[in-house]
Parts: C-alpha cells; structure tokens; sequence
C-alpha cells in the first residue's frame, strides 16, 4: 500500500489557470503535472531545470574559472581538514 501526503499551495489564479491550460494541452491534470515534477526532482537530484540568475551564474563562472586556473599551474586542492583549518584561522582574526 503506497502511502500520500497531501501537499497544499496558493498560487495567483491567473497563473494557476495558464499552467493548468498548459498541462491539458499535453494531456496531463494538475496534480498528474505536479508529482512528474517531483518525481523528475528525485530522478536528476534537484530541481528539473536551470536556474538562471545572474550574479549566481557569475559566482559559478568565477568559481570555473579558479578552479581551471588551479588545475592549469599545478596547485594541488586544499583537503577538508586544510579548508576548516583555514576558516577556523580566518573566524579567529576577526
């Protein structure tokens, strides 16, 4: 026996009506729509699309971007206990 959960949310009527005519174009209901994108969530580990904001996406580019840089001369990466050591040292001197 499968065990449910009820699962409640308020939306603004307008956009509850354009994602249900969306959804019934493709044949799907509502709460059919719902648990496909929970279920795609579990599958991919996360939500089932990218997410695009600007400053998150430059953080990421810079991120990339060191990390190439570390990897291109060679520097070895800091291990957990060399990156808590360094915060621990940062928290420190403030």
């Amino acid at each position: 026996m499968t065990h449910t959960a009820l699962v409640q949310i308020k939306v603004d009527a307008e956009i509850k009506t354009d994602v249900t005519n969306i959804y019934e174009s493709l044949g799907l209901d509502l709460p059919t729509a719902v648990r496909i994108f929970f279920k795609k969530s579990i599958a991919v580990g996360g939500l089932p699309f990218e997410l695009r904001n600007d400053t998150l996406s430059e953080r990421w580019n810079i991120y990339k971007e060191a990390r190439n840089s570390i990897q291109k001369n060679n520097v070895p990466e800091l291990s957990l206990d060399e990156i808590n050591a360094e915060i621990a040292a940062a928290r420190a001197s403030k």
